[in-house]
């Protein structure tokens, strides 16, 4: 099933594209990570698909509808994102931020069922960060606020999330915990997961299906072997023969 698909999709800002001719879809169950050189146009493709800046051309659907057609409320029911932002509040409570998740639920009260306690419990527990829900948020550590961030993602309960860098900040366990998890949540509540990362070996060995953005080159899409085999990853990220030969191996 079609969850999220664009179609000539161009984006940037102030009129200047970063990327045009977009043309992919995210499906149901699939978890895909979109990589490519700093600078290139990730954060803005999120921003984009969470509607916080417009699309410069082409179109974005949402279940088959245009996605600035639905509310923020009707929105924020369907795509939970992460993006590299944190809360600035200093006296916010871990649990005060994973239970913003909850808000499209809340009503115009705000108050909190006992689905969303429940919701809320949950996500920390999945992520791992349930012994910290009484801390202050800013003082943790940037890992801990990370994966803070990505279980208020979780708690929002989405069809759709998508994580902008979710593995920055995170040690070397943490971040195969989280890969881990996003497969978890693709095949067991079949979530469509959209995330970004430097961490190319990890999410050619993790993940099946990669998105590739890049400034001045086409955007390409396809399977993460395939891509590799072909020398469509060397091309964008212009690898040297020894690391290339290692992500070769790697996938062998």
């Amino acid at each position: 099933m079609d969850i999220l698909k664009t179609s000539s999709l161009s984006i940037g800002y102030d009129d200047k594209a970063v990327v045009s001719d977009i043309n992919v879809t995210l499906n149901e169950g699939d978890i895909i990570a979109l990589i490519g050189p700093n600078g290139a146009g990730k954060s803005t493709l999120f921003k984009t698909f969470s509607t916080h800046i417009k699309p410069l051309g082409g179109k974005i659907k949402l279940f088959g509808k245009d996605i600035n057609l639905y509310s923020n409320n009707e929105r924020a029911k369907m795509l939970g994102i992460v993006l590299t932002e944190r809360p600035d509040d200093m006296f916010l409570k871990v649990y005060d931020v994973v239970a913003a998740g909850r808000y499209p639920y809340t009503g115009m009260f705000g108050k909190l069922s006992e689905n969303d306690e429940k919701e809320i419990k949950a996500s920390l527990e999945l992520v791992g960060v349930n012994n910290l829900i009484d801390r202050v948020f800013n003082t943790l550590s940037d890992g801990e606020k990370q994966k803070v961030m990505i279980a208020k993602a979780i708690a929002q309960n989405t069809p759709i999330i998508m994580l902008d860098e979710p593995t920055a900040f995170l040690d070397y366990p943490s971040k195969i915990e989280l890969f881990s998890l996003l497969k978890k949540l693709a095949k067991e509540q079949k979530k469509a997961i959209l995330f970004s990362s430097h961490d190319l070996e990890l999410l050619l060995r993790y993940t099946d299906n990669i998105w590739i953005i890049a400034k001045n080159l086409p955007f390409a899409s396809g399977q993460s072997s395939e891509l590799l085999k072909n020398g469509i990853i060397q091309k964008y990220f212009q690898l040297k023969d020894a690391d290339n030969q290692y992500l070769l191996n790697e996938l062998s």
